[in-house]
């Protein structure tokens, strides 16, 4: 959480160290990694000019995103309690990606996990886009400082009377990345203060059992 957002992955060409500090090599919002990558098509008097703009450590850099998206991704479908405490430590990190990283975007909308008004752990935005209501045509959420905070807003009233999911967001790059996003699945992306509006196409819980108690009485008639 640095200003300047280094990495802690240093380079080698053949075996022999040549710097800690190539900002070529890995993203920053990937800045979590602790490693080494050993390089045998580097030349060995590479310099600092040559690093910026050469195509081989390009390739190495894109493998190496891909590798830990697909690690990460292994990591949330198999275990993924562990991928919750990975997302609680450095999941603000990685959401840097969604507004840096266009390249990457569809891997790591697929990554995110956010605290939810319908569920006390971690929810990805399939499983929320899966369990949409009836008239419900977005993805709604809530920004702020703390999650017990949000949780009690009389903003979320409405809501929580139709059942409707709120995602609730505290990381300061929420109000960067939803911007640049919008949508998800072809859901946009709304903030609960400001959707009000929305609600009138969506039953109230008790109005829609109310319904559903209805129909059930005059099939039976």
């Amino acid at each position: 959480f640095t200003a300047e957002r280094h990495h802690k992955v240093k380079l080698y060409v053949r075996k022999v160290f040549i710097t800690d500090d190539c900002k070529e090599l890995v993203p920053p919002w990937l800045r979590f990694l602790k490693g080494l990558v050993d390089s045998e098509d580097l030349p060995l008097n590479v310099s600092r000019e040559m690093l910026q703009h050469n195509q081989t450590l390009a390739r190495i850099r894109s493998a190496l995103v891909k590798r830990v998206l697909g690690e990460l991704k292994k990591k949330a479908e198999k275990a993924p309690e562990e991928y919750a405490e990975f997302w609680d430590n450095f999941g603000a990190v990685l959401k840097e990606g969604l507004y840096e990283d266009q390249e990457n975007r569809d891997e790591l909308m697929a990554l995110v996990r956010f605290r939810s008004t319908a569920e006390d752990g971690l929810v990805g935005l399939d499983d929320y886009v899966s369990r949409l209501k009836e008239g419900q045509d977005a993805i709604y959420y809530i920004t702020g400082d703390e999650v017990e905070k949000l949780a009690r807003s009389p903003q979320l009233e409405g809501f929580r009377a139709r059942g409707i999911e709120v995602l609730m967001m505290t990381d300061p790059v929420d109000e960067f990345w939803l911007p640049a996003i919008g949508a998800y699945q072809e859901k946009p992306f709304k903030s609960a203060t400001r959707a009000g509006a929305d609600l009138s196409n969506i039953k109230e819980k008790g109005a829609a059992d109310a319904a559903d108690a209805d129909k059930a009485k005059d099939a039976d008639h």
